[in-house]
C-alpha cells in the first residue's frame, strides 16, 4: 500500500519534524501526542507554519514547474536538451515515470508534492489555534500564511488538473475513495480562504513584506489572481458555492483588489525595468516590485534551500526524494535553477570560436574562485570569472519561439524590456581581443543572433561584416539560421547549420551545436549578473522566485476592464505600465482600443519566463489557438483535451472508485 500513498495518506503524514524548513521530515514520529507536544512549543508551530512554504520550492524555480506553466505554450520551444520535451509536442501520458528524467513531466511527483503542501497547510490551521504560547498577534499572522498557502497550492492544483479532490483537514487515516469535486468547489474554498488570511493579517496588522513571507498585501494581490482566473475559466458570475460571491461580477472583484495593491505603496517600479533582476534586487523583502515569492537562502551549498523529501516512502520505509527535474541538485544543496533554463550552448559548443570556446569563453564548472583563458596572440593569462560566469551554463533547455522574439524586437526603440529580458549578444572577456584563432578580428561580441533575414540584401551585408568579428545567426536564413521559417506558424528551430562546409574554407561550424536548437537568443532576466566568487560553479543560484509583482497588478486590471468598462479604458492601464518601461525621452504608448490579444501579448513581454503563460492561455480559452498559430513544434498534436492534464496513473491505480465516466466517482480526465 506504501507505493501507492498519493493523497491517500496515513497518519504517517504527521511525521513532521518542523523546527525548521531544512529537516523539515525526519525520521522520528511526530504523530499523535509527540505533535500535540511539539506543536504547544512557539518553535515547534513556528516552524510548522514555516514549513508550509518549503514545497513552493519545488515549482519556482526548478525544471520542472517551469516545463509545466512555460512549456506547451506560444512563447518559448524545447531546446536540444530539453528533459520536458512531452509538454511541449503534447504527447503528455499519465503513467508515472518516478526518478526518470529524460522527458518527464513530473505530474505524479507534483500531486504528491502539492497535496503534501496542503496537509502541512492544514496541520498548521489545526495547531496554531490550539497553541498557548504565542501572542493573538503572532495567531492571527500564523493563520494567515496557512490559509494564504493553502489557497495558493490549489489554485495550481486546480489549473493542472480540472476538478480534484479537496481535503480541508489533517490527514490522519488512509481514504482510499476520494473524491473529485468541481472547479468551482475549488475556487468557491481558495476565495473562501483568502478572506479569511486578509481577515487575520489585517487583525494582526501585518502589511510588510519579510524574506518569503505572505502578508495582508500578497492576500489581496493572490486573490485578485483567482478572481480573474475564475472569471476568465469558469465565466464572471460563476461562483455559486460560496455565498459571498454568489451572482457578484469576478471581473469587478478582481479589479478592485488589484487597484488596492497597486495604491496600498507595499511595491513600485524601479526607473529601469533591468533593476527588478539585477541579482542586487534578489532578495523578495527588498526587491521594490515584488509583492511575494518563494525565497532562496545565500546557503546554497546546505541544506537550506532544500524541499522536503517525500511521504512516499521505499521498501525499507524510508521517505523517498523528489526527481532531479524538482530538487535540481539533489538534497544536499539547493537553490533556483533559472539560471539554466534559457540560455543557450555557448560555453561547450561554441568550436568555431576556437579551442571548443576556450579561446574565449571558458566553462566555470569548478570550485575555483577564478578562471583564466590565455590570449593565444599576448600570451597573457586574463581572469575570465566575472565576465563569462554570468551566462550560466548552456543547457539548451528553452529557446525563445519566432513569436516571442518577434514582440520583444517590435518596440525595441521604445520599450526598455527588449534589452532587459532579450539575450541576443554574447561577449568575450576584457584581455582576449583577437585571441580567437578563427575570427582574429574579434573585439568584444563572440555571438550575435540578429532579428532579420540573412539572405536579404541587409542580411548578407551584415554577415559580410562579420566575417573574422564574431559569429552572426539570422532570425532565419542566412549560413545559421535559428529558425527554418520567418513565419510565426510554421518556424521550428534549426538543427544544423545551413551549411556542412564553411563558406569561408576553415571549417569554423560545428554543424550540431551551432544549429538553433543549441544556438538561440536566450532570456536573461534570470542569471546571476552580479558576480560571487563564492559560488562559482554557477549550476545553481540563490536568486529569488518573484511569483507576485506590481506589474502583474496593472495587467489584471486591464483585462478586468475589458469586461467591466471598455477596451479603451484598458489600453489606457495598458498605456500606464508601457510609460513606466519606455526608454527615456521615448513615446512607449500603444494607440487603438485593447482587446484580449493587446493584454495576452502585454503579458508575454511582461511576464515571459514566470512560470505564468501556460496559465494564461489556458484560463482564457485561447491555449489551442495560440500554440496552433505560433507553436510549430506543438501545432500538430495540441486539441482541447489539452486545457487539462492526465492525473496521475499511481493515483488511478490506488483508488477504489475508479470509473471510465467522467463526473462518476474518481474518473481519469478525457482523453488520457
Amino acid at each position: 500500500m506504501k507505493n501507492k500513498l498519493y493523497i491517500l495518506l496515513a497518519a504517517s503524514a504527521l511525521t513532521l519534524s518542523t523546527v525548521s524548513c531544512s529537516d523539515f521530515l525526519d525520521e522520528d514520529n511526530k504523530a499523535g501526542e509527540t505533535a500535540d507536544l511539539s506543536y504547544a512549543t512557539s518553535s515547534g508551530v513556528q516552524g510548522l507554519v514555516s514549513s508550509c512554504y518549503s514545497f513552493a520550492r519545488g515549482f519556482y524555480g526548478k525544471e520542472a514547474g517551469l516545463g509545466l506553466s512555460e512549456m506547451g505554450t506560444d512563447l518559448f520551444y524545447y531546446g536540444y536538451d530539453n528533459k520536458q520535451k512531452a509538454l511541449n509536442s503534447y504527447n503528455i501520458k499519465a503513467e508515472s515515470l518516478d526518478a526518470n528524467s529524460s522527458d518527464n513531466a513530473s505530474l505524479d511527483h507534483y500531486w504528491e508534492l502539492f497535496y503534501s503542501a496542503v496537509d502541512v497547510c492544514n496541520n498548521a490551521l489545526y495547531y496554531v489555534p490550539l497553541n498557548t504560547m504565542i501572542s493573538e498577534t503572532t495567531r492571527n499572522q500564523y493563520l494567515g500564511e496557512a490559509y494564504f498557502m493553502r489557497a495558493f497550492y490549489y489554485l495550481h492544483m486546480v489549473n493542472i488538473w480540472g476538478p480534484i479532490p479537496y481535503n480541508d483537514a489533517p490527514i490522519t487515516s488512509i481514504v482510499t475513495d476520494p473524491t473529485r469535486v468541481s472547479e468551482e468547489v475549488i475556487y468557491s474554498n481558495m476565495l473562501s480562504d483568502l478572506d479569511k488570511s486578509i481577515s487575520a493579517f489585517e487583525a494582526a496588522d501585518y502589511k510588510i513584506k519579510t524574506d518569503g513571507r505572505a502578508n495582508y498585501w500578497a492576500a489581496r494581490a493572490l486573490k485578485s489572481r483567482v478572481l480573474l482566473y475564475a472569471a476568465s475559466w469558469l465565466g464572471e458570475s460563476s461562483i455559486t458555492t460560496n455565498t459571498d460571491y454568489t451572482g457578484k461580477d469576478l471581473y469587478s472583484l478582481a479589479q478592485t483588489e488589484a487597484e488596492a495593491v497597486i495604491g496600498s505603496g507595499i511595491a513600485s517600479f524601479y526607473d529601469k525595468y533591468g533593476d527588478t533582476w539585477s541579482m542586487n534586487n534578489e532578495d523578495i523583502s527588498t526587491n521594490k516590485e515584488a509583492i511575494f515569492g518563494v525565497a532562496y537562502s545565500s546557503e546554497i551549498a546546505t541544506t537550506v534551500n532544500c524541499i522536503p523529501y517525500r511521504y512516499k516512502t521505499d521498501s525499507d520505509g524510508d521517505p523517498m526524494e523528489y526527481n532531479s527535474l524538482i530538487t535540481r541538485t539533489g538534497y544536499s544543496r539547493g537553490g533556483s535553477a533559472m539560471l539554466l533554463m534559457f540560455v543557450s550552448k555557448w560555453n561547450n559548443g561554441a568550436s568555431d570560436l576556437g579551442g571548443n570556446g576556450k579561446e574565449v569563453f571558458v566553462r566555470v564548472m569548478t570550485t575555483e574562485s577564478t578562471h583564466y583563458i590565455t590570449n593565444t596572440v599576448t600570451k597573457k593569462s586574463i581572469d575570465v570569472s566575472a565576465t563569462c560566469s554570468p551566462y550560466g551554463r548552456g543547457f539548451c533547455r528553452y529557446l525563445p519561439s519566432l513569436y516571442l522574439w518577434n514582440l520583444l524586437e517590435e518596440h525595441r526603440a521604445t520599450d526598455q524590456r527588449t534589452e532587459a529580458t532579450l539575450l541576443d549578444a554574447y561577449t568575450i572577456a576584457p584581455g582576449l581581443e583577437g585571441s580567437s584563432t578563427k575570427y582574429s578580428a574579434m573585439q568584444d561580441t563572440a555571438i550575435y543572433y540578429c532579428h532579420k533575414d540573412g539572405d536579404s540584401t541587409e542580411g548578407k551585408a551584415m554577415q559580410a561584416w562579420a566575417k573574422g568579428r564574431y559569429r552572426i545567426q539570422f532570425m532565419s536564413g542566412g549560413d545559421i539560421p535559428v529558425y527554418s521559417s520567418s513565419n510565426p506558424a510554421t518556424a521550428l528551430p534549426t538543427e544544423a547549420a545551413k551549411v556542412t562546409s564553411d563558406v569561408y574554407g576553415d571549417s569554423r561550424y560545428n554543424t550540431y551545436n551551432i544549429g538553433g536548437w543549441c544556438s538561440y537568443p536566450g532570456i536573461k532576466k534570470f542569471l546571476d549578473n552580479v558576480y560571487d566568487a563564492t559560488y562559482p560553479t554557477w549550476d545553481i543560484s540563490d536568486r529569488d522566485a518573484i511569483v507576485i509583482r506590481l506589474a502583474e497588478m496593472y495587467l489584471i486590471k486591464a483585462e478586468c476592464e475589458l469586461y467591466t468598462a471598455n477596451g479603451a479604458a484598458a489600453m489606457a492601464t495598458i498605456n500606464e505600465l508601457r510609460k513606466v518601461r519606455a526608454i527615456s525621452g521615448t513615446d512607449n504608448t500603444l494607440s487603438g482600443t485593447a482587446t484580449l490579444e493587446t493584454v495576452l501579448q502585454e503579458r508575454a513581454i511582461e511576464l515571459c519566463g514566470e512560470q505564468q503563460r501556460w496559465f494564461d492561455l489556458k484560463r482564457t480559452h485561447t491555449l489551442v489557438d495560440h500554440v496552433t498559430m505560433y507553436n510549430a513544434q506543438a501545432s500538430g498534436q495540441i486539441k482541447d483535451i489539452h486545457y487539462l492534464r492526465p492525473i496521475p496513473q499511481a493515483q488511478i491505480d490506488a483508488v477504489t472508485n475508479f470509473s471510465t465516466v467522467a463526473g462518476e466517482g474518481f474518473w481519469q480526465n478525457t482523453g488520457y
